[in-house]
């Protein structure tokens, strides 16, 4: 994958072609709220850092207009979709239904050997100063360990849908300055609780655990935007 800092300053170039390159590294951005809803993509702007012609940038953003992540503006180039409380219900209502379902198949399969080495991170994380790459990479960890030892192939997939639909509103309440440091501590504690109870295999503890986490998630997402 394409790596870079800020929005798409390029640190690892791969075997993509440039249009893919474009269209990597904007996703990613938008879905990390690097770019936040309602920013403008300019594509002169956009064409000019990745060195290349308005030509594969205007096609990177018919792609994300496609993932429902843009909308296409005239003469200009492309705009971040807002987050709309629909679309948070929506999403949350699958996870809710799903997730906890999940965790409770999961308690007894879940390799304690990952449950361990997750914790460890999560504390060490804790402990130190915040990284945000490695914030992101350990709730991904964790909402996977979740459910990808099943062996239901349709509910895993499921579950994966959801989860890229779920990026970009997952991490919008870190990104609100005033919210940030309370968020990511809660997430953190309740990560940790949810790591906890997977070790002792506490199946009930597990899926109302999990339940919970996400009844907070949905409460924090809606917070951020300003929602009762």
């Amino acid at each position: 994958r394409i790596r870079w800092e800020g929005c798409i300053n390029m640190k690892k170039i791969i075997t993509l072609s440039m249009r893919d390159q474009i269209y990597e590294a904007l996703r990613e951005a938008i879905l990390k709220n690097d770019y936040p809803p309602g920013a403008v993509l300019q594509i002169d702007r956009i064409a000019e850092e990745f060195g290349v012609s308005a030509t594969p940038v205007r096609e990177a953003l018919v792609r994300l207009r496609g993932d429902g992540l843009v909308s296409l503006v005239p003469n200009r180039g492309a705009q971040v979709v807002e987050i709309r409380k629909e679309d948070i219900f929506n999403v949350w209502e699958m996870r809710k239904l799903l997730e906890p379902y999940a965790a409770l198949r999961s308690a007894k399969v879940i390799p304690l050997s990952e449950v361990r080495a997750l914790k460890a991170d999560i504390e060490a994380m804790r402990a130190a100063q915040f990284d945000n790459e490695k914030y992101i990479a350990s709730d991904a960890r964790l909402h996977e360990l979740l459910y990808i030892f099943l062996t239901n192939a349709e509910l895993k997939d499921t579950i994966r849908r959801i989860h890229q639909m779920s990026i970009r509103i997952r991490y919008f309440p870190e990104n609100a300055t005033a919210m940030h440091e309370q968020v990511v501590l809660e997430v953190i504690g309740e990560h940790l609780a949810i790591l906890e109870a997977a070790e002792s295999r506490d199946e009930s503890a597990l899926e109302k655990l999990v339940r919970r986490h996400l009844e907070n998630g949905e409460r924090r997402v809606l917070s951020a935007l300003g929602s009762p």
